[in-house]
């Protein structure tokens, strides 16, 4: 078993349900045991930025699922609970991105590990220093770089999930 970080993010409908019922989801099976979860935060958009605020939040668990494993079950919850392709960072009813898996470096068409912008963006690095504040990825603590970064207007909406929430 190894600790996977991973991210949520949505901007279309109720924006944080979306985010507890993918994160309920995710722990609901033999995939992902739970761990933690941080605060759900509401986010500003980013890349595309025409488009409605975000609730993000991240989640950690353990898994002995390989990388293309976890990423083929976290792609089938974002099916399960109704994502459509649309445009690269386009609005989303739910992102489910993972973050870091142990130890593992990754590099393939279909997945990074750990994703290679993750240390450059907010709304991933404020809900991760809530509950991961001393992982370090290339020599950066992600309390470091969540501070550097500043909260850029977030804020917290709603508290962390937790398995008893169902």
């Amino acid at each position: 078993m190894r600790e996977i970080g991973l991210g949520f993010g949505s901007n279309v409908g109720d924006k944080v349900d979306n985010v507890r019922r993918a994160i309920a989801r995710v722990f609901a099976g033999p995939e992902f045991e739970f761990v933690v979860a941080s605060s759900i935060w509401r986010t500003a958009p980013w890349g595309y930025l025409d488009q409605d605020w975000f609730a993000n939040a991240c989640a950690v668990g353990r898994t002995s699922l390989t990388p293309e494993d976890a990423l083929t079950f976290t792609q089938s919850v974002e099916e399960e609970l109704g994502r459509e392709q649309t445009f690269r960072w386009g609005p989303r009813v739910i992102d489910v991105d993972i973050l870091y898996l142990g130890e593992t470096r990754l590099s393939s068409e279909r997945l990074i590990i750990p994703h290679k912008e993750m240390m450059n963006r907010a709304f991933v690095l404020a809900p991760l220093a809530e509950v991961r504040p001393d992982l370090v990825f290339d020599d950066r603590s992600v309390r470091e770089a969540a501070e550097a970064m500043g909260e850029q207007g977030f804020s917290r909406l709603a508290p962390p999930w937790r398995p008893d929430q169902g």
